[in-house]
């Protein structure tokens, strides 16, 4: 019985050893994908474009090998020392990827690469800032500014020559009320291959309301001084004011414009040219009274 446990056991060995030197001679063919490592990077210079990441190898080798070539984390390295600026070609060099002699190397995509290189550099650049939105009609744009107002970016030289200064846009709908100035941080418009430092920066829209010049007519107002009697020729001054568009939309405005003959602290009887004093509504500004004087007579009680 023991003689036979050993005869299976024996046939099983033989059995596995002819499987593993069958398979093991069969030669076959396969693609691998092999990663791609830059080594020796030269300070200052960036590839902006041709690096691949992996290259595919067409190979022959014996089957059992062949199958365990995916957990061999394999990859090709591209001695980059010897870059210069502009566009260069690189040859994918066979003997260089690191497969032993059991291998025979068929085949190799992309067996070239077309590098182009590029010096890394940094410049300051001034930061232009703008609002888009929609404004009530009675109000302006006064002012948009940005904080910091220059600022630093960083990348391809070829790229960053042709930059001399960046936009920010601030936006926002105002339709109704309109406040005296609107903030927000904005991130910089730069292409994706620059770096910006900072990224963004506070924006700021400064409105005022427009503005126009309006002749008023108003009346002369004006108290007796104590023992006298007055009277003015005129009853009606004209004012030429300068004032927001929003208050003449109604007439209500004109309920605060006041003209007040101006007596002085000395009093006596006569007539006189004498200046008024006039009085505005907010935000408003006068620019010229007619008549300048008013023909005042002073009379004793």
């Amino acid at each position: 019985m023991l003689r036979n446990w050993q005869t299976v056991l024996l046939s099983i060995a033989l059995a596995v050893f002819t499987w593993f030197l069958v398979t093991g001679r069969e030669v076959v063919e396969t693609w691998v994908d092999m990663p791609v490592v830059m080594t020796n990077p030269p300070e200052g210079l960036i590839i902006e474009d041709g690096l691949v990441d992996k290259i595919q190898v067409r190979l022959r080798g014996p089957k059992g090998l062949v199958g365990n070539l995916a957990s061999q984390n394999l990859a090709y390295p591209i001695n980059v020392s010897n870059l210069k600026i502009g566009e260069q070609v690189v040859d994918i060099d066979p003997s260089k990827i690191p497969l032993s002699s059991t291998y025979e190397i068929i085949e190799v995509r992309p067996n070239r690469l077309r590098l182009t290189v590029d010096r890394r550099i940094s410049k300051k650049i001034t930061v232009e800032a703008a609002w888009a939105g929609n404004l009530n009609s009675d109000y302006k744009l006064q002012e948009v500014t940005a904080s910091p107002d220059v600022v630093t970016i960083r990348g391809p030289e070829t790229l960053l020559r042709k930059i001399s200064k960046t936009r920010v846009v601030l936006k926002g709908d105002f339709p109704e009320d309109v406040p005296r100035s609107w903030a927000e941080n904005v991130a910089l418009e730069v292409p994706d291959e620059i770096e910006a430092s900072p990224g963004q920066v506070s924006v700021e829209a400064f409105f005022s309301p427009k503005t126009r010049e309006i002749w008023v007519k108003v009346p002369i107002e004006y108290q007796d001084p104590e023992g006298y009697k007055v009277s003015v020729q005129q009853r009606y001054v004209r004012l030429l004011i300068e004032g927001p568009v929003f208050l003449f939309h109604d007439d209500e405005y004109r309920k605060s414009i006041l003209a007040s003959v101006i007596f002085g602290s000395k009093v006596a009887e006569g007539q006189f040219e004498l200046d008024y004093d006039v009085t505005l509504p907010e935000g408003c500004r006068l620019e010229k009274k007619n008549p300048e004087t008013v023909t005042t007579v002073l009379k004793k009680n």
